[in-house]
């Protein structure tokens, strides 16, 4: 009798530990428990929020082989990306930067292209720099036709471009 009631209290507590055991397994384990970020961390999220505003942002209209716009719509439509960009700067963190990119579409050379792109980065950054934003506070570069918009042959207008990006000094 002492051995079968020592046999179920064993088998009773031994079930209990392993039940208590498992429960706080399950509750660290869970995906759901918070982590905390550094402070890096809430810089890449605040980046990662900034690059998701401003993804379709882009400045379109330029003529081949320029940098400046000349209709209407097009300096419309720049205005209220320069209106729109410009507080999205302002919120990018220290150690970051807003990248203005200049896209072209497929001329003849890289050197032109290259060249093209640049100066219709530099077209936007200039009237970014009128409206006041800081020139601490974004950089621009030309990349040609390295980074062709989706879904149009490189020599389709749809090329001729400037984007935006928050990016690392």
């Amino acid at each position: 009798m002492k051995k079968v009631l020592f046999l179920v209290l064993s088998v009773s507590l031994a079930a209990f530990l392993f039940s208590a055991c498992s429960d706080t397994a399950q509750v660290v384990d869970t995906p759901d428990t918070p982590t905390v970020k550094t402070d890096s961390g809430a810089d890449d999220f605040a980046v990662r929020a900034i690059n998701s505003q401003v993804k379709g942002f882009s400045i379109d209209g330029f003529p081949g082989a320029k940098a400046t716009l000349n209709k209407n719509d097009d300096l419309e439509n720049m205005k209220r990306i320069v209106t729109l960009v410009k507080p999205i700067i302002e919120k990018v963190p220290n150690g970051y930067v807003m990248q203005i990119t200049g896209h072209a579409a497929d001329y003849p050379t890289p050197a032109l292209q290259k060249s093209v792109a640049n100066a219709r980065a530099k077209t936007i950054y200039d009237e970014l720099r009128k409206a006041g934003v800081p020139a601490d506070k974004m950089t621009h570069k030309g990349v040609g036709i390295s980074e062709p918009r989706e879904g149009y042959s490189n020599k389709d207008f749809a090329q001729r471009r400037v984007s935006f990006k928050a990016v690392k000094k």
